[in-house]
């Protein structure tokens, strides 16, 4: 005689053998799923729901990448008004508000030359009369990943590599599929601020000694 089977157990057996596939990172192909959502203004969800619990932090999302993000690395955001300060030219908290869409582009210190990231200030600024360059925040990868949910003390946010052929130094922060609420939301958004130096900006003379700054054409100086 066959035994029955379970069916309940038959399907607690599939969700735990794919959250084991999940948490490992087997069948997750992160370069096809950055490739995937890369203009998709819901690039985080779409990450979260091919690979949740920052499964892609083990494997490189980008070719361009010099490899996964590791904890020790310095991030640094770029500033610019109007889009990220408030009147009083201070950064405005909300200014981290695509890590739960788009993603939060930051560089990576460490591997960016001074070349790359004066071709990404220049991409902001040419062409667009109102803005300016107002200068770098810093953060260091660990406290990114050290941040929790209030509620169920579950990571909130994710480092990934996304590079792309101009700029190998970009990276993404993206939050987590434990973030379920606009007050987890608020909160994230609240500590990568604080994580980021509470917004204190290096300013363009002072950032890498000057370097970029004094590459910068002098009209794009005077904003």
């Amino acid at each position: 005689m066959t035994p029955k089977k379970c069916p309940l157990c038959s399907r607690l057996s599939s969700k735990f053998r794919n959250f084991f596939r999940r948490l490992f990172g087997f069948n997750v192909d992160c370069q096809e799923i950055n490739i995937r959502t890369i203009n998709d203004s819901a690039r985080v969800e779409a990450i979260n729901a091919a690979a949740s619990d920052c499964v892609c932090e083990k494997f490189r999302m980008s070719t361009h990448s010099p490899g996964v993000v590791e904890d020790s690395e310095r991030f640094a955001r770029f500033v610019f008004s109007p889009i990220q300060v408030d009147k009083k030219g201070k950064v405005k908290p909300n200014s981290f508000s695509h890590v739960h869409s788009r993603g939060c582009s930051i560089q990576r210190e460490s591997h960016a030359n001074d070349d790359e990231i004066l071709a990404l200030v220049n991409l902001v600024l040419n062409g667009k009369d109102d803005r300016a360059w107002k200068g770098v925040i810093f953060g260091k990868c660990q406290d990114m990943r050290s941040i929790v949910t209030d509620a169920a003390n579950l990571r909130a946010v994710c480092a990934y590599d996304t590079a792309n052929p101009e700029n190998p130094a970009h990276a993404e922060l993206c939050q987590t599929q434990n973030v379920i609420n606009e007050a987890d939301a608020i909160e994230l958004r609240h500590n990568l601020f604080t994580a980021f130096g509470s917004g204190t900006i290096i300013e363009p003379h002072q950032y890498r000694n000057g370097a970029v700054w004094n590459s910068l054409s002098l009209p794009l100086q005077a904003r």
